[in-house]
Parts: C-alpha cells; structure tokens; sequence
C-alpha cells in the first residue's frame, strides 16, 4: 500500500460511518453548457459545449448555515481531444485557502491546485454571477433550476498573472443520479483532459488516493 493510501485511510472509514460522500457529502446536481469567451487557443484549452455539474457543501451543515461552497463540472472534451475534464472548484482566498461561505454569491471558487499545460502553469476561479437569496440553502438552487438559469464567470490566470475571462457556465436544470453521465463522480484526478494536469504531482497522488478511499468507503467503487 503506498504512502498515499495509507495517510487517507481515515478517509474511508469518515465515508463508510457517514455513508455518503467525506468531501462535499450533499449537493445538486444539474446540467447546462459551458461558452467560451476567450479567444481561441489562449490559455487553457476549454471548448463550448454540455456539462454536467455540482453545486454542493463541504462539509454538509443543514439549511442555509455557512459551509465551504463547491461547484464542480465536466466536460465531455477539450481543444486537444476527446478525453473528457472534471473541474472540482470551492471556496477560497487567495487561491489556495479554503474560507467557508455565507451565502453561494460570496465564494470565490478556486481549483486551489494550479494547472499543467503545455505553454505554462496556469489557474481556474469562478464567480456565480446569479443571485441567489437564502444564505447557502441547496433548496435556493434547486429552485432557480426550476423556472431560471444559474450562470458562473470563469476566467483563467497564466502564473502569477492577473486573471481574465474564460468562459461562462450555465446551469438549466437540476439532473438525477441514475441521469445519463451522472453515474460517475467528479475526479479532476482521473479526469483532467486530453494534456492538462494538476500540479504538483505528489499533492495530486495524495488527492487521488483521499477520493478513492471516499468513494470505496460508501460503497461506490
């Protein structure tokens, strides 16, 4: 057993006395597209076209109490391929710090780990630009989902760099678990694209063997 395996064997004992997911353990699922707004073939190599997405707790407080907001999608393909791409978001200060919420408009989601590409080391963040009343309620989601659209701006930094638009993410509707695609968790370590990588490489064995134990724990792998 590796060193990753064992330091996150607590996690699978947390998913299997809580039978359910130890990170993020309630959300919602929906579906909608992604739309590029950068130019063509500047910066990461995302391209237009379906997502399936989560909005979700961290920690899973009740109601609309604060909590670590998530917000994660994936993309059928990439600019470079046909591999698709898990963007796991929370969040964040600073890039890399996770800060619990009030409310689903106060996070700034982070990837919190930079990007791998050729060309560069690159950064994701998103903002919902929707407003959405209730403190961190999933019920507000999902009631927006029923009658209106909720929208994120997604913009990329290339390093240190200051960050610029990218795309902007469009949720329609809330989808099922048993829903076509919605049968495989979101794993930014498994799936990352045709040549994006997560950086660095020991953090992303470590994060790799942590939702492994999660997903082995409540029984779903």
């Amino acid at each position: 057993m590796s060193i990753s395996e064992l330091t996150t064997l607590p996690v699978r004992a947390g998913a299997a006395l809580r039978d359910k997911r130890f990170f993020h353990p309630t959300g919602v699922l929906c579906g909608g597209t992604v739309t590029r707004t950068a130019p063509a073939k500047e910066g990461l190599p995302l391209v237009s076209g379906d997502v399936i997405g989560r909005v979700s707790k961290g920690v899973g407080t009740p109601g609309s109490l604060p909590d670590f907001a998530g917000l994660a999608w994936r993309m059928e393909r990439d600019a470079d391929g046909s591999e698709p791409w898990d963007v796991l978001t929370v969040s964040s200060s600073a890039r890399v710090a996770l800060r619990p919420v009030a409310s689903w408009n106060a996070a700034q989601y982070s990837t919190l780990m930079p990007l791998g590409y050729p060309g560069g080391i690159f950064w994701l963040r998103a903002t919902m630009t929707t407003p959405l009343d209730g403190g961190l309620s999933l019920d507000a989601v999902r009631e927006q989902l029923t009658g209106g659209t909720i929208e994120f701006e997604v913009e990329q930094a290339f390093g240190v760099g200051p960050f610029l638009p990218l795309a902007t993410l469009t949720f329609d509707r809330e989808l099922c678990d048993d829903d076509p695609g919605c049968d495989q968790p979101f794993d930014p370590t498994v799936r990352s694209g045709t040549a994006v990588t997560l950086l660095p490489g020991w953090l992303t064995s470590l994060r790799h063997a942590a939702y492994r134990n999660s997903r082995e724990g409540r029984g779903a792998e």
